[in-house]
């Protein structure tokens, strides 16, 4: 086999790329042999038609496109160990040549990866911020144990007052047409101050005692379930039937121990100091390593392919895509309520996506230039985790993605989680 190599703008390259003719008389027979068992010609045996009938009841293109299959990517295989090229993408083919008795010659159009110029990534530093739990978030978290052990007991007012939970029957019209309320808009209870898919209901509910009934302008949320009518003014008429209000446990050790087991009320708080400082010193660390993996790739130049980037936008995309679906709504829908279209949406996520292309471009080069790679030990770690996760045994899994040609997504991300936490221990002065 033969192979040169030519550098063409836009970080591609082209493979010209030769099989000498006795490499293809291997691969055309057993081509043949292959297909002379499969294709049934009248008056043969199967496996016993001759080559020449086969070929005029088959064709010989179908003959040599079989061979090209077994030939083509084993040639390109070896043709990109020879020359040194680095791909990152799977490559075009173009046959040129292909005929019993003579050299099979194809070009192959590459995206390869692009030389990336470093900054001095091991004098980087950015000064690490050790987060503290204050008193006060301390205090929020117990309200909210406190909110979730509280009873509604009657209101000692008449009349409806800010965090009151009030009881009312409720119809809703918009354009002057009755919409369909949960419930049968029958004994809704509204905790007024807090958040409501109907704005301004809660604060609407204020000074109204029961027996009252009230017309409450609102707007519908965008994800109403009447898609004509999402996101436009309507009209809440309700008629109040309750009043009640939260009573809160009181903070001592016996609410302490109701909740989880303490000791004591100051047990309780040192436990959710601990947990609340252990959360924000995890958040703090990836937001660390994402400002060190940041500074590293502003400073390091590389000609990112546009290929990549359009890529990255389409994953993007899909995954905005994917969430609206879990939510019961459209993309096209989302689009229409923001005003975007396909376009201005792909252009609203094309910087990040040329960011999030560029440092793992970035983060590769620093894994090669410092030697960092994935042992065997944690691959099948890797492996391990994902079978368990999944239900399936570690071989199941390792056939699977072998067979979808992703078996190597596991090893490169262990090779880049491998090398941010080195590029961080650098950072930090390790």
């Amino acid at each position: 086999m033969e192979a040169t190599v030519e550098r063409i703008e836009g970080n591609f390259a082209y493979l010209a790329i030769e099989v000498d003719e006795a490499q293809v008389k291997r691969a055309l027979d057993e081509s043949y042999r292959k297909l002379a068992q499969r294709v049934i010609v009248p008056g043969f045996r199967k496996g016993k038609v001759p080559r020449h009938v086969l070929e005029m009841r088959i064709g010989k293109g179908a003959l040599y496109e079989d061979a090209l299959k077994a030939l083509v990517p084993r040639a390109y295989a070896d043709a990109v160990k020879e020359t040194g090229i680095d791909p990152i993408d799977q490559p075009d083919f173009d046959v040129e040549q292909i005929e019993d008795g003579r050299p099979l010659k194809f070009k192959a159009r590459v995206l390869v990866r692009p030389e990336v110029k470093l900054c001095d990534y091991r004098a980087v530093r950015v000064e690490k911020n050790a987060p503290r739990v204050e008193d006060d978030e301390v205090d929020q978290y117990i309200r909210v144990l406190q909110q979730n052990r509280s009873a509604a007991v009657p209101a000692d007012h008449d009349t409806v007052a800010e965090g009151d939970l009030v009881t009312v029957d409720m119809a809703l019209t918009s354009e002057g047409k009755p919409l369909e309320v949960r419930g049968g808009g029958k004994d809704l209870v509204i905790e007024v101050g807090a958040k409501q898919d109907l704005q301004g209901l809660g604060q609407g509910l204020v000074g109204l005692a029961i027996g009252d009934e009230k017309d409450i302008e609102t707007v519908l949320p965008e994800n109403f379930h009447d898609k004509d009518y999402a996101g436009k003014a309507a009209v809440a008429h309700v008629k109040v039937k309750d009043i009640r209000q939260r009573k809160l446990p009181e903070l001592d050790d016996e609410f302490a121990r109701a909740v989880g087991g303490y000791e004591s009320l100051d047990a309780m708080r040192r436990d959710i100091r601990e947990r609340l400082q252990k959360a924000a010193g995890g958040r703090a660390e990836t937001e660390y390593k994402k400002a060190v993996i940041n500074e590293i790739t502003k400073e390091s130049e590389v000609d990112v392919p546009e290929v990549l980037v359009e890529r990255q936008v389409d994953r993007m995309v899909r995954s905005l895509a994917d969430s609206l679906a879990q939510q019961g709504l459209t993309l096209e829908g989302y689009l229409d309520a923001c005003g975007l279209d396909q376009d201005a949406l792909r252009k609203s996520y094309r910087d990040d996506a040329y960011s999030m292309v560029k440092s793992e471009l970035v983060m590769d080069a620093v894994s090669k230039a410092e030697g960092i790679t994935a042992t065997r030990d944690e691959i099948d770690t890797e492996l391990r985790e994902v079978a368990n996760r999944e239900r399936k045994t570690v071989e199941e899994i390792r056939e699977l993605l072998t067979k979808i040609g992703r078996i190597g997504d596991i090893e490169d991300a262990i090779v880049r989680r491998k090398t941010i936490d080195h590029l961080v221990r650098l950072s930090a002065g390790e």
